[in-house]
């Protein structure tokens, strides 16, 4: 996966999560911005994810 196709899922997932506690009877409103900023905060954060995932990624291949 590239970094774009990655940033595009990602994005997606986590909107599927914005979208689900926003629906959500379990969260309470006044807490909700409290999570809409935190998922806020890992879309800006999906270039360091990908890169922490294809280090990792980069070890196993060598270690195997």
């Amino acid at each position: 996966m590239n970094p774009d196709e990655f940033e595009e899922n990602y994005t997606q997932i986590l909107q599927t999560l914005l979208k689900a506690f926003a629906n959500s009877s379990a969260v309470e409103p006044e807490k909700f911005y409290g999570l809409a900023n935190v998922i806020e905060k890992l879309r800006d954060a999906s270039p360091a994810l990908y890169d922490a995932i294809q280090s990792l990624e980069d070890e196993k291949r060598e270690v195997a």
